[in-house]
């Protein structure tokens, strides 16, 4: 806002600009009596400044005649800032997930197959295109989260695994048959994970499986007719992933070496030995996406020379490279490529919200097709039809729920809204901010504030977790709940994060519980100098990472001071957390966790590991704190949780445990996200002072009874 206003000591002069639509104001004041002697006229301008889209003076006079304002006065002014509160959305409404969250479209663009929720259950769906669709199949214990078809479209398959344990499997759904779903890898403590195919791909489904060895799969082909397992590809070079052409060979892989190093090997044939192509450094972020339609090169991505990931080809003949045509996301880190059988599609980027580049004229054209249905939001690729007259998208904005979009013949209409219950309420838009961390480090934060709200308020600082991940502008339950509720959400692209260049990814190296938790506290007092939260009423919450910064965060000396804190599936010990990660994960951990974090056989690492983790602080911990753990959790095991709540016990220290017995690292039914909903609800409403909705549902209160008192029966 230009012209907004001019300050002077003594007196304060005030020129509302032609932004403001409101005709110039001048007020010569000479001291407290002067200011404020008219307290329905000072009043009756500071609602007229917000009225007229001002709010900028009334925060410019707030600081000038603060320190002289009596309490009386102040909080007549902060009365004048507020707009009326949002209505409140019912519990039942806004909790629930989407109920479409997935759709697959056939190969011959003829029929559709999706995701719905089904009595507390994502189920699959399926029926024509633009008709009718039938409930396929339900899994009552878990909800299912993918669905693809086979290339003749006869069959439909998806991989889940057992309570959240992550042992996938490969299950097979024939369209003619609903209700039965044919486990086609019916193998004992077995991870099953699909191999990456081309587009035209007509063979038996390839997957990899660690049935030999628990570290290292092998590759196998499943025929979906009769369910015949068999290896096509022995796996003696210790591969941790791979690539096959439209025959099925296998002509690419890579692997991990002890220092890190990732080695991509190839072949220019399907018959001739693989050979060394690439060696990426620890210290590039590289991976590689897919065959390339010509099956001459595989698209990789890379920051090889670079602070930024850019799309590349390297030769299967000889290892040489060469960029991508148009394959950068300018000041953002590749996503991915999308490719059909004549070659890339798209590059698939996130700036500020996802958004697809298009790299051949007719995707071009169905992107502009749809276009106006995206507007200012999101734009992600979902299915293709085998002729590419049949392309669906995804597409949501911070303050608008998802919806699929479809582009049939270059026509795009809306295929189906995700959460058509919520059409009738406004929702608040997640606003990117950047801010410098106290060395410098710039980072990339998004802020959230409750509609109507122009005062500090209370706030929760929602830490993503991963960390190798981010956050970007989207719809996201969680925050538009909390916003709606009467929480500023603050979240931060904290160093570690990916997508935003080398520089702040390479900053996480080392500083689990150092300068990455710095970084969340200098977000917070950001927010609050900004005005947008009060310094008093921050909560901090997270889920895995974010369970750590979470814990972090109210543990660890001289960090912000919190009010309270939720952590889910958060690690408290950061030794036993990497000792105990599952043996398909060993491969990696050279390329991450031992980079980042350090080796649990190395004693000045272990040392540097329990000096950042938060049971080694838990004498620090007074705020209130809830947790959530699935006790089928591979990743982060429920003696992480177990250890910090018997220790907050003994001390008489708040602390409400929720332990689901049915669910893993990732909570995938209904009843537990709702029982988790409620739960932080209530939590932020008793320390925070926010909103708490009257209703809830039957089910959720089932479920958060049984998970509180599974906690309160382990054993200390």
């Amino acid at each position: 806002m230009k012209n907004i206003s001019q300050f002077m000591f003594g007196k304060m002069r005030y020129v509302a600009g032609s932004f403001c639509e409101l005709r110039p104001i001048e007020l010569i004041t000479q001291g407290r009596s002067e200011c404020c002697g008219n307290l329905r006229s000072f009043r009756g301008l500071i609602a007229d400044l917000f009225k007229t889209g001002c709010s900028r003076l009334v925060y410019d006079m707030l600081w000038f005649y603060g320190w002289k304002a009596n309490n009386m006065i102040l909080s007549l002014v902060l009365a004048a800032t507020s707009l009326p509160a949002e209505p409140l959305i019912p519990f039942d409404t806004l909790a629930r997930g989407p109920s479409i969250s997935a759709v697959a479209v056939s190969p011959d663009g003829a029929r559709v197959a999706t995701i719905e929720m089904n009595d507390g259950r994502s189920s699959i769906y399926e029926g024509e295109l633009g008709g009718t669709r039938r409930l396929l199949y339900r899994n009552p214990a878990r909800s299912i989260d993918n669905v693809r078809w086979s290339a003749d479209g006869r069959w439909l398959f998806f991989l889940q695994d057992s309570g959240g344990d992550e042992g996938y499997h490969l299950f097979r759904l024939d369209r003619a048959n609903p209700g039965e779903a044919a486990d086609v890898t019916p193998f004992a403590g077995v991870v099953v994970e699909l191999v990456s195919t081309p587009r035209g791909y007509a063979g038996p489904i390839l997957v990899a499986i660690n049935r030999r060895d628990p570290q290292f799969s092998d590759v196998f082909s499943v025929d979906l007719t009769d369910g015949q397992v068999t290896e096509v590809f022995r796996n003696d070079a210790q591969y941790t992933e791979f690539f096959a052409d439209a025959q099925g060979r296998i002509r690419a892989a890579g692997r991990i070496v002890a220092d890190g190093s990732l080695e991509l090997w190839g072949r220019a044939d399907g018959t001739s030995s693989l050979r060394r192509l690439y060696t990426a450094p620890a210290n590039e972020r590289f991976k590689a996406l897919a065959m390339h339609a010509d099956w001459r090169s595989i698209i990789v991505k890379s920051n090889r020379q670079s602070n930024f990931e850019r799309a590349m080809l390297i030769s299967l003949a000889d290892g040489s490279q060469r960029p991508l045509r148009n394959g950068s996301c300018g000041r953002y880190d590749v996503d991915g490529v999308l490719q059909d059988q004549n070659g890339p599609l798209a590059v698939v980027c996130t700036r500020l919200a996802g958004e697809l580049d298009p790299l051949r004229r007719s995707f071009g054209r169905d992107v502009r097709a749809v276009r106006p249905l995206v507007g200012a939001g999101s734009l992600s690729f979902e299915s293709q039809s085998a002729d590419g007259a049949t392309t669906i998208f995804y597409s949501d904005a911070s303050n608008r729920p998802g919806r699929f979009l479809i582009v049939r013949s270059g026509v795009a209409s809306v295929f189906a809204e995700t959460r058509p219950e919520l059409a009738s309420y406004r929702f608040a838009p997640s606003e990117p901010f950047r801010i410098r961390a106290r060395d410098g480090m710039q980072l990339l934060g998004y802020v959230t504030r409750p509609l109507g709200q122009r005062v500090a308020g209370p706030a929760i600082v929602a830490v993503h977790g991963g960390p190798w991940t981010r956050d970007a502008g989207s719809f996201e339950r969680e925050t538009q709940f909390y916003a709606n509720r009467g929480y500023t959400v603050i979240q931060v692209n904290f160093r570690g994060s990916t997508g935003l260049g080398k520089q702040l990814f390479e900053g996480g190296i080392g500083e689990f519980g150092g300068r990455m938790s710095d970084d969340v506290d200098d977000a917070v007092r950001y927010a609050v100098r900004q005005g947008w939260a009060d310094a008093d009423r921050v909560c901090i919450m997270g889920g895995s990472y974010g369970g750590f910064a979470a814990l972090t965060g109210i543990s660890r000396a001289g960090g912000f001071n919190y009010r309270c804190a939720v952590a889910y599936a958060g690690p408290a010990d950061l030794a036993t957390l990497v000792q105990a990660f599952p043996p398909s994960w060993q491969p990696f951990l050279p390329r991450s966790w031992y980079r980042f974090v350090g080796r649990p056989d190395q004693p000045d690492d272990v040392e540097r590991m329990r000096a950042r983790s938060p049971l080694t602080h838990v004498g620090n911990m007074r705020a209130p704190l809830l947790i959530f753990q699935g006790a089928n959790d591979p990743r982060v095991r429920q003696d992480q949780s177990d250890r910090i709540v018997c220790s907050l016990r003994s001390r008489g220290v708040d602390v409400d445990y929720l332990l689901a017995n049915n669910e893993g690292h990732s909570f995938a039914n209904e009843e537990t996200s709702l029982a988790i909903t409620r739960a932080t609800e209530e939590f932020f409403g008793r320390h925070l002072g926010g909103r708490v909705g009257d209703g809830t549902t039957q089910t959720a209160n089932d479920a958060l009874r049984t998970f509180r008192a599974a906690g309160r029966n382990i054993t200390c």
